[in-house]
């Protein structure tokens, strides 16, 4: 039955339901049919396993409820039927993750406008300490950053995990949320909580534009970042040529050791 909703055919999940099949039986994953139906996205078959008794409240096995997964999914005619069915669009499910952060990691900006309209706070972490910006910006939509931007989110404050939105922004590799944020105020030089530089985490993503925009605002492309590795060192390690070739035009040291010893040489290999 789960394999079924997952799968996304109505009607052999009718003639599973004619046949005997329990709706809201979990599976032995602990996956139930109602967050299969959600995170798959088919809202015939949401409606099917309501109309059936399934409780769209209920968090599977896995700790997922079908308002996270749903936002996961990404269609938001089963998040608008799940919250008229009485989901919290506040709520976090068990693994600590709300129905904000999900849909931003989705990524559906009509999900993540639906979300606000019904009350959700733009500005709030979640358990796992991520917050709606910096998933935004790592996942690399820059129609959710724009709105969270508009919505009074601080494009300075980082997040719990470490990041701030922009190492998350150079990490998740999309130029123009880099280019939002640095003409929002964010300074290209700030490390975050792991002390990764935005270049460093830029040579991580692997967009030499990100790069390229971030020498031009003046970052140092010879300086190690609080973990002790160099944009070089990091470009190397990524195996990112493109990275590497740009760096040694600025005449960046291929020599340079980083903390620990290693070199761009060591790096590459």
């Amino acid at each position: 039955m789960t394999l079924a909703c997952l799968i996304g055919n109505e009607k052999i999940i009718q003639l599973l339901i004619d046949k005997g099949c329990y709706v809201t039986k979990a599976d032995g994953r602990g996956q139930t049919t109602m967050t299969a139906a959600c995170l798959r996205g088919n809202e015939k078959i949401v409606q099917l396993l309501i109309d059936k008794g399934c409780d769209v409240t209920q968090p599977d096995g896995t700790n997922y409820t079908p308002l996270t997964d749903a936002c996961w999914g990404g269609n938001e005619k089963i998040v608008q039927l799940l919250i008229y069915k009485g989901c919290d669009v506040t709520q976090p499910d068990g693994t600590k993750q709300t129905p904000l952060t999900a849909a931003c990691w989705g990524p559906n900006e009509k999900i993540v406008q639906l979300l606000i309209d019904k009350g959700c706070d733009v500005t709030q972490a979640d358990g796992r300490g991520q917050t709606a910006m910096t998933v935004a910006c790592l996942r690399g939509n820059e129609k959710i950053v724009q709105l969270l931007t508009d919505k009074g989110c601080d494009v300075t404050k980082p997040d719990g995990t470490s990041y701030t939105p922009l190492t998350a922004a150079c990490r998740g590799g999309n130029e123009k949320i880099v280019q939002l944020l640095i003409d929002k105020g964010c300074d290209v030089h700030q490390t975050d909580s792991m002390e990764k530089t935005p270049l460093t985490s830029a040579c991580r993503g692997g967009n030499e534009k990100i790069v390229q925009l971030l020498i031009d605002k003046g970052c140092d492309f010879n300086q190690a970042d609080g973990t002790k590795q160099t944009p070089m060192t990091v470009a190397c390690w990524e195996g990112n040529e493109k990275i590497v070739q740009l760096l040694i035009d600025k005449a960046c040291d291929v020599n340079q050791a980083v903390g620990n010893g290693q070199t761009p040489k060591t790096a590459a290999c």
